[in-house]
């Protein structure tokens, strides 16, 4: 479908060519839950093919952008963002920009609408982490950031590697891991990925085992990043006859704190690793080996970065972290 006109088209537009009324368009994106999923996914594909863009502010608003900065990430429990936001705040606020921040707990309607809402505030910067980094995700919704005004920075999971990005090595996190492994001299280890098609579960796990001897065995167990599903899978795992091992890797911190959980109640008897902390653990005495990135590096990049492109001064659109060794004995 083509542009209706030379002029942007407006919620009239798309409520006419859907056959609904502009108070459903305007649900649509303020309040997808209220919608029919068949409506409301009709309506955001006309909306994409003839980019649409919302606009909360209607014809109330002369200028071009707000001075706000946007951050929609999955889940907050993950140390790493966490800690990433919290420097990304400080950082932004320094310079003047206040900050909307959106946790989508994997949900891809929460999703929709997070970006919808900071499109539709004609934010100046949106630094977004997807729910899913497979190849596979429906990433459409996005279209809508991406044809707008509106500065984008992807942070850790990326939907498209080829767009602005703040991300970690993680080719040379699992070669880090496999040197441990290796210098220890494990003969069996588990090693437990997010969901089998992320690309960084992905990339994690074969540099892992293409940096191994050929000796060692490697069993690969894929889960969820989030702590609760991944905690259930690991359970499910150990709950099906003996399974013994020298070692698990975890392949982000909250994989790597579900496992330690999972060991602790079922008395497992071995050693751990993991790319990124586990939350808090050295405050408990539990000192493992890991790969480690400076997370505060990291918000700065991104909100240094995010603040020069909306200024238009120039700015480094790809910028790869790499991690360290950490608790090695």
């Amino acid at each position: 479908m083509k542009k209706i006109s030379n002029k942007a088209p407006t919620i009239t537009d798309i409520a006419r060519l859907a056959g609904v009324s502009s108070i459903t368009v305007s649900r649509t994106f303020t309040d997808p839950d209220k919608v029919k999923s068949k409506t409301r996914e009709k309506i955001l594909r006309i909306a994409s093919e003839v980019d649409y863009v919302p606009n909360i502010f209607a014809q109330n608003i002369k200028t071009s952008l707000s001075p706000i900065i946007g951050i929609v990430t999955d889940d907050t429990f993950n140390q790493s963002y966490s800690y990433v936001i919290q420097q990304l705040c400080q950082q932004a606020e320094s310079k003047g920009y206040s900050v909307m921040i959106f946790t989508t707990g994997g949900n891809r309607d929460s999703e929709i609408k997070a970006i919808n809402t900071l499109v539709g505030y004609k934010v100046a910067g949106v630094v977004l982490s997807v729910i899913s980094d497979t190849p596979d995700y429906d990433t459409s919704h996005l279209k809508i950031l991406r044809n707008s005004a509106t500065k984008l920075i992807q942070f850790d999971r990326q939907f498209d590697t080829t767009l602005p990005a703040v991300y970690v090595n993680d080719e040379r996190a699992g070669e880090l891991i496999a040197s441990v492994i290796t210098q220890k001299q494990y003969q069996h280890v588990l090693v437990i990925g997010g969901h089998e098609q992320s690309r960084i579960t992905q990339a994690r796990v074969s540099s892992i085992c293409q940096n191994l001897p050929a000796s060692t065995q490697v069993t690969h167990l894929y889960t969820d990043y989030r702590y609760d599903n991944a905690k259930e899978m690991i359970a499910a795992h150990f709950a099906v006859g003996e399974r013994r091992y020298d070692a698990i890797v975890g392949v982000n911190g909250a994989i790597s704190l579900a496992a330690h959980s999972v060991a602790t109640k079922w008395s497992l008897k071995l050693d751990f690793l993991s790319i990124d902390d586990i939350p808090h653990a050295e405050a408990f005495g539990f000192y493992y080996p890991s790969v480690v990135h400076d997370y505060k590096q990291w918000a700065t990049i991104v909100a240094e970065n995010l603040v020069a492109a909306i200024e238009g001064r120039p700015w480094q659109a790809r910028t790869v972290i790499n991690g360290f060794l950490k608790n090695i004995r």
